[in-house]
């Protein structure tokens, strides 16, 4: 009975050794989005961080590496995220909440998620 459990658990972590191996970036593919290192030195405000992924759209439009149709939709996604900022402020005398920042945060990450997506063309 040992040795079944034993190798049971050689087939484990021999299979999960192979797994984590093969997590990471394809060769030639970019690394996998990380919010930590993307929004290092980013503005905390929230309206400076939809300006900062509007300049990521505009440079992704001058670049090629966004199309107009794909600019169009963060536009929309990115002015949607500001309106929703504006009722939240209108709503809670001008103050956001921890909740309410982490939630426009949680959107921005989405967001940045969805360009990096798109500038690689869905890698």
């Amino acid at each position: 009975m040992k040795i079944i459990a034993i190798a049971v658990a050689a087939a484990s972590l021999a299979t999960a050794g192979t797994a984590v191996a093969q997590y990471g970036p394809r060769p030639g593919q970019p690394a996998p989005w990380n919010a930590g290192s993307f929004w290092r030195g980013a503005p905390e405000n929230p309206y400076q961080r939809i300006q900062f992924l509007q300049d990521r759209v505009n440079q992704g439009m001058a670049n090629g590496s966004l199309d107009r149709r794909e600019a169009h939709r963060v536009n929309g996604e990115l002015n949607g995220v500001r309106q929703w900022i504006q009722r939240m402020h209108w709503r809670d005398a001008g103050n956001l909440s921890p909740d309410q920042r982490a939630q426009v945060q949680g959107r921005l990450d989405n967001i940045s998620r969805q360009i990096r997506w798109m500038r690689h063309d869905g890698w």
